[in-house]
């Protein structure tokens, strides 16, 4: 990279008016001197540059090193092709500020080199004739003025070799922060000690050291507390947007398995009957919280031998442990599990049982074949022979089976469930109840708004929508056909000497279609003779008259009412948005997270700021009546004319619907037969208990 032309720069020149001085002290010596003075004040310009810059690189240095340690761990985590790419960004981004940072360096040590090296120059002239160069009032010489030029420089340069050495030793040993602080310090030292030398060197020196290390270390403070604070931040909003983000998977999840249960308790109350559906649902539940099993995996198995054993509930689940033991045993799927079920209630229903429905289980490890023979005394052979002559009937077979089963694996899951895996199992079992209980509350609750939705636009408002939607439907298609046809006519216009559309383009725009459909002929004329370029000017007309009729498209009354209508509803949302608060949640939100540590100790002492005071107390006015009050020392603002009931008196009320009890008018209730009067009572009592639980009488 370039050494001088990257640094675009401009400070101020401390070099020139010293020159300056020198110049006008001898007036022979003046070319000189001002050839001196440009050159001084070049050089300074470009030190003074890059010393900023060199600020600058170490502070994008250490983000880049913070970045890096964050993609390396990131990378360490996941392993992720994602995480890797931006691993080689985080280190490429750094090695490339290292580079930049020693080529600056290098930069401004050769800047210094070369101001020594005027001091020399100057030196010389002003042995040339050393009567002429007093500086007067000063009663210094221009060598000791450009010494002390040169001696702020060494400092200055001083403090920033020392500022880097810091931040990389210091760093090093104990930490950005540290390295930070001293590294900002001692640069800060170099610049007071270069400012001090140039008002009184020597004493001058000390005291700007001094107050350049203090200020430096002010700085460096500062900037370890911007990126603490960062870190603070980010921290923070990270718990909020995790809190969030599992709240919602929880929902999400919860919701799920809740219509699934919902179905499942539909289905299995038909299978086994009503009210025995729902007691066995729950009696799996407890299963598949204790064993490695998923409860939706028992639910398969159920489904499979409620077909043989609908009949007890209670069988069919001394068959889903023995099938459960047996499978956990011989390390099969639940799949398998699923499909040995399956056999077995097809032999229990069939009363067979055959090679075919054998085979399912004891090629997935249960020898059930050996089972049977221990049971009727007699070889596998013999079993064999037994089974292709339908001598084992299959409830038999069933029987026999499921004893061995428990016989040999009896236990087994109880085993499995204390393994890693299982009580990882357990665990995701245990967690899909605790969901599914946020997701039951909120289904039981949302079918109340999506019933009041389906009735709703199953009426005349959805009637109403449905028309807009076409109305809608039309314009935007007669808005598509117009845009078409502009373009279609500009190009018939000009390709073909066809007549546009009258009123459709204005005389202007027909003209101009009219002179570009000369030029077409005559280029294509020239085309058919031969001439290339003659082809790129027809597709250039071409392309002219189609942009000319999406521009006349646009400028048309249709397209410019369209325009005019949509300005009108921005400016009427934003009116509407302006005259109530909803926008300001967001704001709220987005200036919460811009809080730092001075925000968390002011909350700390109950300085949350004045407007959010009025936020505070404005949200305990209840003008309109509060439901409930939902703890003790809740605040409220009351208003004139309001009453507060005691927990006694509000207890009361509720369970009275008010001092006068329930009156219910403005209804007409059809009576069709005897069942009708109890429909009616069960529902506006369970009506009454909902508006009495969110306490909506008054």
């Amino acid at each position: 990279m370039s050494r001088e032309a990257s640094i675009l720069l401009t400070l101020r020149d401390q070099y020139s008016p010293r020159l300056q001085q020198l110049r006008s002290a001898n007036a022979d010596l003046g070319r000189e001197f001002e050839t001196l003075r440009q050159r001084a004040q070049a050089y300074e310009t470009r030190l003074s540059g890059l010393i900023q810059q060199q600020g600058r690189l170490q502070v994008e240095l250490a983000d880049a090193k913070r970045a890096l340690k964050e993609a390396e761990k990131a990378y360490r985590d996941t392993g992720s092709a994602a995480d890797a790419e931006a691993l080689s960004r985080a280190t490429e981004r750094y090695e490339s500020l290292r580079t930049v940072l020693r080529e600056t360096t290098e930069a401004s040590r050769d800047t210094q080199n070369a101001m020594r090296e005027l001091e020399n120059q100057a030196d010389r002239l002003a042995r040339q004739d050393s009567g002429s160069l007093n500086t007067g009032a000063a009663g210094g010489s221009s060598g000791g003025i450009l010494r002390a030029l040169g001696q702020a420089g060494a400092w200055s340069m001083l403090g920033d070799v020392a500022s880097q050495l810091a931040n990389t030793l210091v760093g090093s040993a104990f930490g950005s922060d540290a390295g930070s602080l001293f590294s900002s310090a001692l640069g800060g030292a170099g610049s007071g000690a270069a400012i001090g030398t140039m008002i009184a060197p020597g004493i001058g020196t000390a005291v700007g050291a001094a107050l350049g290390g203090l200020v430096g270390l002010i700085g460096g403070g500062t900037q370890i507390y911007e990126q603490q604070d960062d870190a603070f931040k980010a921290y923070y909003q990270e718990l909020y947007e995790k809190g969030e983000q599992a709240a919602e998977e929880s929902l999400t999840n919860g919701s799920s398995t809740a219509s699934q249960r919902e179905l499942d308790r539909i289905a299995f109350n038909r299978l086994l009957g009503e009210g025995t559906g729902s007691q066995y649902l729950s009696d799996l539940r407890v299963m598949a919280a204790s064993t490695p099993m998923e409860y939706s995996d028992l639910t398969g198995m159920s489904r499979a031998l409620a077909t043989g054993f609908g009949d007890s509930p209670e069988r069919m689940l001394e068959l889903m442990e023995a099938i459960g033991d047996a499978g956990s045993a011989v390390g099969v799927t639940a799949q398998d599990m699923t499909m040995m079920a399956q056999a077995m209630s097809r032999m229990q229903g069939s009363g067979k049982a055959s090679l075919e429905y054998l085979n399912i289980l004891q090629e997935r490890g249960v020898n059930v074949i050996g089972m049977l023979a221990d049971a009727y005394g007699k070889t596998q052979s013999e079993i064999y022979d037994m089974i292709s002559k339908g001598k084992i009937k299959g409830g038999d077979a069933v029987n026999i089976i499921q004893a061995g089963m428990e016989s040999m694996y009896g236990g087994a899951m109880e085993t499995m469930a204390q393994t890693f895996e299982g009580l990882t199992s357990t665990l995701e079992d245990t967690m899909t109840e605790i969901d599914a209980a946020r997701g039951n509350g909120y289904n039981e609750t949302r079918k109340y708004g999506i019933q009041a939705e389906q009735k709703a636009y199953d009426g005349a408002l959805g009637d109403a929508v449905a028309e807009l939607n076409r109305i809608s439907g039309n314009n935007a298609a007669y808005m598509e056909n117009l845009s078409e046809q502009y373009t279609r006519e500009a190009l018939s216009a000009v390709l073909l000497g066809e007549d546009t559309s009258r009123g459709l383009f204005t005389d202007d725009q027909v003209q101009a279609l009219q002179d570009m459909r000369g030029e077409f002929v005559q280029a294509s004329a020239d085309y058919e003779n031969g001439s290339y370029e003659a082809g790129i000017t027809m597709d250039n007309l071409r392309q002219q008259a189609e942009a000319l009729g999406t521009a006349a498209y646009e400028s048309s009354d249709a397209y410019l009412m369209v325009h005019e209508s949509e300005l009108d509803l921005i400016d009427s949302i934003r009116e509407l948005a302006a005259s109530f608060d909803g926008w300001r949640a967001e704001y709220d939100l987005q200036q919460a997270f811009t809080k730092g540590l001075a925000g968390a100790v002011l909350s700390a002492f109950g300085s949350d700021g004045e407007e959010n005071k009025i936020r505070k107390i404005n949200a305990h006015r209840y003008a309109t009546g509060l439901g409930r009050v939902p703890y003790n020392d809740f605040p409220a603002l009351l208003h004139e004319g309001e009453r507060v009931l005691t927990a006694t008196e509000a207890r009361t009320y509720n369970k009275n619907g008010g001092s006068g009890g329930f009156v219910i008018s403005g209804n007409t209730f059809v009576v069709r037969q005897e069942s009708d009067i109890d429909a009616i009572a069960t529902n506006l009592l369970t009506k009454l208990r909902q508006a009495s639980l969110a306490g909506a009488y008054g």
